[in-house]
């Protein structure tokens, strides 16, 4: 299997006595992932927005793993930290088809990679489509590695993303069908975080509910109070029930962003997503941390990118006990 390397230009470098996490980094081809020391961390990119396409969304999110890396790998190094135990691979990108399925498939093979491992997989979009085949080919590789079987997600989104294939093929709409009727997830092993009633048909919330998916709509979480407890304890509920859980994040979750597919205008908070990470980057149960619909061409500030890049930042100082 082979990847397209991250352009060294990505990997800043800061001057003496202010080291970036562009130093941290090591640029390495997939199949020598499995060296004498074992990764903490490995990021693959998924340069690809077919399925934002026939989901008849906006194109962009092609650029969101190239865009990501920029802004993490300014971000200076944390103070008194040891990262050198701390191994951080970058695998590149996968290669993309004009065949979706294609694509999906070297995905799915990618992460599996990846988390035979051992590595915390750290899966960068991309449509979010690629929720499905990140998300089977990482927890295919532990089952693999380690024989974990029981396996949870949390999808932070306003969208439920339960849509049928359309012409036989996956969008962006269709990845938590996808692995729910794969037997992959369990619906009792499927938190659906900040869904939103104004973004979802009827259909999509009856067939969660038949699947006995766990729903939190945006509107009863705000009621609550405070998301970051509420994150808390749902993260801590699904980690006592399965070996492995994976987090993914679609971008239009985030108030006010707009490089993003679906732009929102109401959403969690920058500083709640980051939280949220930090908890799940905290969590070993957590295996895989996806970020997606990350869309530098529409937004030519570059804000979506640097949130997305400050979200992983707080993952990793969860992982590595910050």
């Amino acid at each position: 299997m082979k990847t397209t390397p991250a352009s060294t230009a990505l990997f800043f470098k800061g001057r003496d006595g202010d080291p970036r996490l562009g130093e941290w980094a090591e640029s390495i081809a997939i199949d020598n992932v499995h060296g004498s020391k074992q990764p903490t961390f490995a990021l693959i990119g998924a340069p690809d927005d077919t399925g934002v396409l026939l989901n008849r969304g906006r194109p962009g999110a092609k650029s969101g793993p190239d865009a990501v890396r920029a802004a993490f790998y300014k971000i200076a190094w944390p103070v008194s930290k040891n990262l050198e135990k701390h191994r951080w691979l970058d695998a590149g990108n996968i290669h993309v088809s004009d065949q979706i399925l294609t694509t999906h498939e070297r995905a799915f093979n990618a992460a599996a990679t990846l988390s035979s491992a051992g590595a915390t997989v750290i899966a960068i979009g991309g449509g979010h489509d690629f929720a499905a085949p990140h998300i089977m080919g990482t927890f295919s590789g532990l089952k693999t590695a380690k024989g974990l079987k029981r396996f949870g997600i949390i999808n932070i989104d306003p969208h439920l993303d339960v849509r049928e294939f359309e012409n036989k093929l996956p969008h962006s709409g269709t990845p938590f069908r996808q692995i729910l009727e794969s037997g992959a997830v369990k619906g009792t092993h499927l938190v659906q975080f900040g869904a939103r009633e104004g973004r979802n048909a009827r259909a999509h919330f009856d067939y969660c509910k038949k699947e006995k998916v766990a729903v939190h709509e945006f509107a009863k979480i705000r009621g609550k109070g405070d998301a970051i407890k509420q994150f808390k304890l749902l993260l801590a509920n699904l980690a006592k029930k399965s070996d492995a859980v994976a987090l993914t994040i679609d971008m239009d979750c985030c108030e006010g962003i707009e490089g993003v597919s679906a732009a929102p205008v109401i959403g969690f908070s920058a500083w709640e997503l980051c939280q949220f990470a930090r908890l799940a980057g905290a969590n070993k149960k957590i295996t895989m941390l996806e970020l997606a619909e990350i869309a530098p061409d529409l937004d030519p500030t570059g804000r979506a990118a640097r949130i997305g890049a400050e979200i992983l930042f707080h993952f990793v100082l969860g992982r590595i006990g910050v």
